[in-house]
């Protein structure tokens, strides 16, 4: 089958948004949030909880021995897309509560 070079752009474009569309609704696991969270802080984290998540940011809270965090993380399907591979690991947001 020839398809023409547009309809062929389209399709592959159409199925690229297909797939990043089914990666928005992925959230970090709680141990990468928890990595994240000690590399902003710079102190071991004991707890991840109240892990909430919207299209684009997910939302938790940092415990460690000097207090609690509200943390923010970049996520969705851009940012799954962007770090495919482990190239790029955005850190967290974090500020004491």
């Amino acid at each position: 089958m020839n398809l023409h070079p547009t309809a062929r752009t389209l399709t592959l474009l159409g199925g690229l948004v297909l797939a990043l569309g089914g990666c928005a609704i992925a959230k970090p696991s709680n141990d990468d949030l928890k990595n994240r969270a000690q590399t902003t802080l710079g102190k071991p984290v004991t707890t991840v909880s109240n892990v909430r998540s919207d299209a684009s940011q997910t939302y938790f809270t940092a415990s460690t021995s000097n207090g609690e965090y509200n943390c923010i993380l970049p996520s969705g399907g851009m940012v799954a897309f962007a770090s495919m591979g482990g190239v790029v690991a955005l850190p967290a947001e974090c500020t004491k509560q």
